[in-house]
């Protein structure tokens, strides 16, 4: 595990339950995904009142901002400025919306709020949490954007500088720290050079996983020219995925893709010595 604290633990602060005007509420899209006008639009033209729910809320120093619930809080904002028409009963129904009103966040507590919150009804896509996270300075994002901007990679793009599987790459760097992504983006290229297959999260998680934990072993220039013998990236993908069905018999999940990458790296890393070998996993214990 990464010596550094990458959790999304907020700090005790104050909370209160309150009723506020709908109108006063601001949105920043640095701390959640952006607003999309279509879909409130939506909410107001069907909003039931009583379905409403309850609106997470940031005070900060100039003003009440959303923290979850945007779309519900601007639909109401469309039904009071006359915008989508509704009954007057639905109307006066929102002059008001009782709101939990968070104190003393910052805009990476704000985050991780919002993540935590949309967590648990999967509502927030990889690639959405990191911009969120990237923008509102959580500490795991920002240092796993500062290493994929050194290697000039995006998340998300299909193209020969695009990552995908970001999920992938941020527990790279939770269990290992942001040094040995470094390391395995670094290995990874040496071996395959730059193409979409040569960032699959999957193999630089096996890659990540043996370069943490033989060090002394294991030298990185050298792995490179044991994977490039390999194949390229895609045949050696395919030879995970082998390993992790065992040859299809059986069912194969992130956990188990991870550890066949392990298996996959090591035997790389093997082949033909005789010293310095490194240890492989059972794949199926």
């Amino acid at each position: 595990m990464s010596s550094k604290d990458y959790s999304y633990d907020i700090p005790d602060h104050p909370i209160k339950y309150a009723k506020v005007d709908p109108m006063t509420i601001k949105f920043d899209s640095r701390a959640q995904r952006n607003l999309n006008k279509s879909r409130a639009t939506t909410i107001a033209e069907k909003l039931v009142p009583t379905a409403l729910g309850t609106p997470i809320l940031s005070q900060r120093e100039d003003g009440l901002y959303a923290v979850d619930g945007m779309h519900r809080v601007y639909a109401c904002q469309l039904i009071l400025a006359g915008k989508v028409s509704v009954s007057d009963a639905v109307r006066e129904a929102i002059q008001t919306v009782t709101c939990e009103v968070h104190s003393d966040l910052t805009m990476a507590h704000e985050a991780s709020l919002f993540i935590i919150k949309n967590k648990e009804s999967s509502k927030v896509g990889a690639n959405d949490e990191f911009r969120i996270g990237v923008l509102a300075g959580h500490p795991l994002f920002v240092d796993t954007n500062i290493v994929l901007e050194k290697h000039q990679l995006k998340v998300g793009s299909r193209t020969v500088n695009g990552v995908r599987g970001i999920k992938g790459i941020l527990d790279i760097v939770k269990e290992y720290g942001p040094e040995t992504l470094d390391q395995a983006l670094t290995i990874a290229e040496d071996a395959w050079g730059r193409t979409p297959d040569t960032w699959h999260s999957v193999t630089l998680g096996g890659i990540a996983i043996v370069i943490h934990r033989h060090p002394d072993v294991v030298k990185h220039g050298e792995l490179a020219q044991k994977l490039k013998r390999q194949g390229d990236p895609i045949s050696f993908k395919g030879k995970i995925q082998t390993i992790a069905t065992n040859n299809n018999t059986r069912a194969d999940g992130t956990k188990g893709r991870l550890k066949a990458a392990h298996v996959s790296v090591a035997f790389a890393w093997n082949g033909s010595r005789r010293v310095n070998r490194i240890p492989v996993p059972n794949i199926f214990e």
